[in-house]
């Protein structure tokens, strides 16, 4: 893998989490972070002609790409006091989140209605973050390095786990860093992960004690692969890599694992609630017993077998 150079290009994709649920409860309203999101998004286009930039949202029922848009049925009014580029992102932003925000309720037919009104469709997010890089990358001669910065303000969906760890390691074998700004609720234990295991930045801005969510981005998130390599990054000491059980929601030492979909339960159930399978049950004897034909009474009762297999999680 080669080596980057200061002249080399960046990619960021931005993931906007704008659900409405999740950002009621912020100190942080969403129309101030969205306003010093765009400030970063500026100083980042200005830092390099080439540098390219991709935003998408996401809430609980669709993710859109906001950025870049068709410019032929773009409806953006001229305004020579302003920088071409940054008049664009700024109206399309804006306008998309807007859209968003105070769009369609959520219909009957609603294939997402197992993910909480506190949620959001973060791996459907970072998954379409990963197919626009790679796009990008594969049209371009030159050496394009990339990364993706994720605003969160809702909680984790144990719906979406297994998908969002393959999204994350999928973004590791791209070498593609996954930056994390957290500024509502307590800590995302998945997205936590995703910046440790792609080598980015887990940034918990406390906005209610009065920290700015723009500095941090600034003098964290703002530098490309090559200024990291001499900048000393914040360290993160209480990553929980444990994983969140699909039946209760809460995070496991040990579990079962169903042996069809990899579905992570804290309980030995009959059936899998994720994709009703059915396991078969069978008493495990005691090779003693087995050749003299007999069971012989044990001081611990007899251990049951499945399909479901046990996970350890350290």
């Amino acid at each position: 893998m080669s080596e980057p150079l200061e002249s080399d290009p960046s990619l960021l994709v931005v993931v906007l989490d704008v659900n409405a649920s999740a950002w009621s409860k912020s100190p942080l309203t969403v129309g101030n972070a969205l306003q010093q999101m765009v400030i970063f998004i500026n100083a980042y286009l200005a830092l390099k002609p080439e540098n390219k930039l991709v935003v998408l949202a996401s809430n609980k029922r669709e993710c859109k790409c906001l950025y870049p848009v068709d410019r032929a049925n773009a409806t953006i009014e001229r305004d020579i006091r302003v920088y071409e580029q940054f008049r664009v992102v700024d109206a399309t932003v804006l306008s998309g989140v807007q859209s968003m925000l105070f769009g369609a309720e959520e219909t009957v037919g609603d294939p997402n209605r197992g993910i909480e009104e506190g949620q959001t469709l973060m791996s459907r997010a970072l998954s379409k973050a990963l197919c626009h890089i790679h796009r990008v990358v594969d049209s371009t001669t030159s050496k394009v390095w990339s990364r993706i910065l994720v605003l969160s303000a809702a909680d984790d969906s144990p719906r979406e786990y297994i998908s969002l760890m393959n999204t994350i390691f999928a973004a590791q074998r791209m070498s593609v860093l996954i930056d994390i700004c957290k500024v509502f609720g307590g800590d995302s234990v998945f997205l936590q992960q995703a910046a440790e295991i792609t080598g980015g930045n887990y940034l918990k801005v406390d906005t209610a004690g009065g920290e700015s969510m723009l500095q941090t981005l600034m003098f964290t998130c703002l530098a490309d692969h090559y200024t990291r390599e001499v900048l000393v990054a914040p360290t993160n000491e209480t990553i929980d890599f444990r994983a969140t059980c699909f039946c209760h929601k809460r995070v496991v030492d040990i579990g079962y694992v169903c042996s069809v979909c990899l579905s992570i339960f804290c309980e030995m159930a009959p059936v899998c609630s994720t994709c009703q399978t059915k396991f078969s049950f069978r008493i495990a004897r005691a090779e003693s017993a087995q050749s003299n034909g007999t069971l012989k009474q044990s001081p611990k009762p007899a251990a049951a077998t499945a399909a479901m297999s046990t996970l350890t999680l350290s």
